[in-house]
């Protein structure tokens, strides 16, 4: 298996949007297993993944009867684990939602030290043959994380890599994280969710973050995220391209095109006019 600095998460905005709430070893195992999928390629119902303890332990850097115990613990919940996406599909236009489970099944070798587990088929089309609409981080930039709120931060970011803003209101942001009635006190907030998520996010990622809150009255009601790629710590995945005389020439690999796609382009549509790009900036 490869490193976690080979992995690439690549999931449709819409479920990176979607609402839902994981432990911190579901989140860890789901994009473990999602790192494994070409995005490009279809994904057949009933199709098995397995993950092992050790894949585990190598790619977030765990002693082996930690990641052992983590696969236990997300055999016994992950198959309750469901998830919200709004307006599922554009050929839909009269669903506004869809809830599916995360996994149709998923089962304990013991004997192996491993699980096998097999994506819910309504998750399908958010996973693979993606072609726009999508995101695409590498792992090693959340593996370090133990805030669940600083994963889903980081990924509610990175769909705004090339502006570096990102502005949204608490109640969106609240359901997204499914906090509930968790932390109704915008003080309780910031201690709790976002002090912490963004102390990871800095300290961990390749991006670095900063915020300010906006009021109506006396009423916090909306946040804005400034961000961008911490500098000499962007990798090829995430890298913008730089100018011929600062770096070398960037090559189109599938992790250029998968970060500089456009919302609503094929991905024919974002393969040529990358290429266009490299070659202007090369000219």
């Amino acid at each position: 298996m490869p490193r976690s600095s080979a992995l690439i998460v690549t999931k449709h905005n819409h479920l990176i949007e979607a609402t839902y709430m994981l432990s911190l070893s579901e989140q860890r195992l789901l994009l473990l297993t999602i790192a494994r999928i070409d995005s490009r390629a279809i994904l057949e119902p009933g199709i098995c993944h397995t993950i092992t303890a050790s894949e585990i332990a190598d790619s977030y850097s765990l002693p082996r009867d930690q990641a052992y115990e983590l696969l236990i613990n997300v055999a016994e919940r992950l198959y309750e684990r469901s998830v919200v996406i709004c307006d599922p599909d554009p050929d839909r236009p009269d669903v506004s939602q869809l809830r599916t489970r995360w996994v149709a099944s998923i089962r304990y070798l013991p004997s192996r030290g491993s699980i096998e587990l097999i994506f819910a088929p309504a998750i399908l089309p958010f996973l693979s043959q993606l072609k726009r609409k999508f995101s695409s981080y590498r792992l090693e930039h959340v593996a370090p994380m133990t805030s669940i709120y600083a994963i889903r931060l980081y990924e509610l970011l990175i769909q705004w890599r090339e502006s570096g803003t990102r502005t949204v209101e608490i109640d969106w942001l609240r359901e997204r994280f499914e906090l509930g009635d968790k932390y109704p006190n915008i003080r309780d907030l910031k201690a709790r969710v976002l002090n912490p998520a963004i102390d990871q996010i800095n300290a961990h990622s390749d991006l670095y973050v900063k915020w300010e809150q906006h009021k109506r009255g006396r009423v916090v009601h909306a946040l804005t995220f400034t961000f961008g790629p911490k500098a000499g710590q962007t990798s090829e995945a995430e890298a913008k391209p730089q100018s011929p005389a600062k770096s070398a020439k960037p090559k189109l690999s599938r992790a250029y095109i998968e970060q500089h796609a456009q919302p609503g382009e094929s991905w024919e549509e974002a393969t040529e006019r990358c290429r266009r790009k490299l070659e202007q900036e090369s000219a």
